[in-house]
């Protein structure tokens, strides 16, 4: 797959959030060819094979990305996939020790959660590892409503959440002066008003999926019975979680501090005079399309199927404006940029058009709030 870097990173990208299906165990293998080391990409693979029902094949996978997750500082996604491995073989006591070794050596301690699984002796890594319950849910749906019952905690293994406040807190806030807006939450985040977990506790937030989220749980009550035999798992539980919040206005559990790059999907306009057929034609037309990927250097934007030659001719080179609706359209960001690389890609209902933009030099102001956006911050 001799493809320039940047299809390359798009591919990657796009099969690693799930718009591009590849069902093909040999494509898989050339998309490896190129990203040997990249743990999500394995993750994705072993899951290839196990839906194939290639479970030798799966477990060797699923191990490798389990190793790379923890080389890459990512211990939850390392524990997950070590679930799924022994969900296929059952481990020996030496391989439970291995792996438990392995995280408490090289397993990364930057953030709570990654200290949370680094820090667990092997006893109650492996109680909590038989607990968690791992789900996928798609785009829009709803996980807690505030009010209802906190019957569980949740730790994001993949994909990007809103956290919202309630209605009180809003307009408290809104009283004193402060606006708030909905947190994104993602990766290695934690949410679930648990403690104290012998009492009854209600959810302070409605918290909803906005890409394709995978996650893993513990109910209450299990947790509570593997506290009682392990009472370290609820001093390493507390000793990340922020008491002190009885109004419920605050988040209990820390945010993961966001890398730049962020794949929240964004609706982008793009509005460029290459966008017509002919330089004589009417003003130029505004393309809608979905920014998979956006960081505050530049955006990949599929702008859809097209039957327009645009996607036959080069686009790389030419300037355009990119009008972003951050927020469900509450913030409009309009930002010139230079079309670096197309491509068509293929799906079952034709091919859609990829552009890969660059930013231009951006304002102090702009650079703020996309970082801002990006950073769920």
């Amino acid at each position: 797959m001799n493809l320039p870097d940047e299809h390359q990173f798009s591919v990657m990208q796009r099969v690693i959030d799930g718009s591009l299906a590849v069902d093909s165990i040999e494509e898989f293998h050339e998309i490896l060819k190129i990203y040997p080391d990249d743990a999500l990409l394995y993750r994705k693979y072993a899951d290839l094979l196990l839906e194939k029902h290639r479970l030798t094949d799966a477990v060797q996978a699923f191990d490798k990305a389990a190793r790379l997750f923890i080389d890459q500082g990512m211990n939850l996604q390392a524990i997950v996939a070590k679930i799924l491995q022994w969900e296929i073989e059952k481990p020996t006591h030496e391989q439970g020790l291995q792996f438990q070794r392995l995280l408490s050596t090289k397993g990364s301690q930057y953030s709570p959660l990654q200290r949370l699984w680094a820090n667990m002796r092997y006893p109650e890594l492996i109680t909590t590892m038989l607990r968690l319950v791992r789900i996928r849910l798609s785009a829009g749906e709803q996980i807690t409503c505030v009010d209802d019952p906190a019957n569980e905690i949740y730790f994001v293994v993949s994909g990007t959440l809103t956290e919202t406040l309630s209605e009180d807190c809003r307009t408290e806030a809104y009283r004193s002066g402060v606006e708030i807006e909905p947190r994104f939450i993602g990766p290695n985040d934690i949410f679930g008003n648990i403690f104290p977990l012998d009492e009854t506790t209600v959810n302070t937030t409605d918290v909803s999926a906005v890409t394709h989220v995978e996650l893993v749980k513990i109910a209450k009550p299990v947790l509570l019975e593997a506290c009682r035999k392990h009472p370290r798992i609820e001093d390493l539980l507390r000793g990340i979680y922020k008491p002190g919040n009885e109004d419920g206005c605050d988040r209990p559990w820390q945010t993961v501090r966001r890398f730049v790059r962020f794949g929240v999907p964004t609706q982008v306009e793009i509005i460029s005079p290459v966008l017509r057929s002919q330089e004589s034609s009417p003003p130029p037309p505004v393309w809608t399309g979905m920014a998979v990927d956006i960081s505050s250097g530049g955006m990949c934007v599929d702008l859809g199927a097209t039957a327009s030659p645009e996607g036959q001719i080069s686009l790389k080179g030419r300037t355009l404006q990119s009008i972003l609706k951050l927020g469900d359209n509450e913030v409009v960001l309009t930002l010139s940029g230079k079309i670096v690389w197309q491509r068509m890609q293929k799906t079952g209902k034709g091919a859609n058009l990829l552009i890969g933009v660059r930013f231009s030099s951006l304002s102090a102001a702009d650079r703020k709030l996309l970082i801002g956006y990006c950073t769920g911050k």
